[in-house]
Order: C-alpha cells, then structure tokens, then sequence
C-alpha cells in the first residue's frame, strides 16, 4: 500500500510491503519482517522504535553469527557488507531518501 503525506502517531506499524512519501511517524513502533520491500520518501522520523521480526530477524542473526564465529574473515565480510551499502543505495533512491530521521 502506498501512502502519502500521513501522519502516523503513537501507531504500531508493520511496514513490510508498503511505501511512504512524505510522511511523519511519532512515537510509533515500526516492525519490518522481511517479506516485502518497504520505501520511504522525504519521510521524518520523531521517538520512534525500529524492530526487525521473522525473516528480517532471523538474518540479523545469521550476519551476526558470521561477524563473530568467523574470526576476522566473518568480521570483514560483514564490513565490506556494510560498506557496499554505504557506497550504494538501492536503485531509484538517493543516499538520504528513506533514512531514519531525515
């Protein structure tokens, strides 16, 4: 679903699937769970929580386990993971667009 300039206040959110543009989230719980792309466009953020569940979770964990089971190969996987993502943002959004807080 797509929404456009919404304000979203004390609101327990899955965003899975959806984009925002030009929205404004205060004091919301967001949840993404990996299903689905989620966008953000020109988007602010105020004294929200971010929570990643299911299949988002569970790849944290998996990134996690390799940056420290692995030794020093596990570390800089990680980092260079990081660092690509830094350097690249997804096709189609600037480097700021979708940022928290921005």
């Amino acid at each position: 679903m797509r929404y456009e300039e919404k304000t979203f206040k004390n609101e327990e959110l899955r965003l899975d699937g959806n984009e925002y543009a030009n929205c404004s989230f205060a004091s919301c719980s967001l949840f993404y769970g990996g299903s689905d792309a989620v966008a953000f466009s020109n988007c602010r953020f105020d004294q929200c929580q971010w929570a990643f569940v299911d299949s988002a979770s569970n790849t944290l964990r998996f990134m996690a386990g390799l940056y420290h089971g692995l030794g020093q190969g596990g570390r800089d996987l990680i980092e260079q993971l990081f660092e690509n993502i830094r350097k690249s943002p997804p096709p189609g959004m600037t480097p700021t667009d979708g940022a928290p807080g921005a």
